[in-house]
């Protein structure tokens, strides 16, 4: 059974966004692996920028420089 987290920073996509990447994500592991729908788990999670970081530093913190 295929199981793919998807990991977003925030500001997160709408409902409606992420019903279709799920969507999208199962049917191309459906047709390009012949994997079936019934056993593929998506699970999508949202994570808030001042969680992610690169080169040390937060998003929260390189946005608010880049806002200057």
């Amino acid at each position: 059974m295929p199981i793919v987290t998807i990991k977003l920073a925030k500001p997160a996509m709408s409902k409606e966004q992420k019903a279709e990447l799920i969507k999208d994500i199962t049917e191309l592991l459906s047709t390009k692996y012949n994997k079936s729908k019934e056993r593929i788990v998506v699970m999508i999670e949202d994570s808030e920028p001042f969680d992610i970081g690169f080169g040390g530093e937060s998003v929260e913190s390189i946005k608010a420089k880049a806002a200057k």
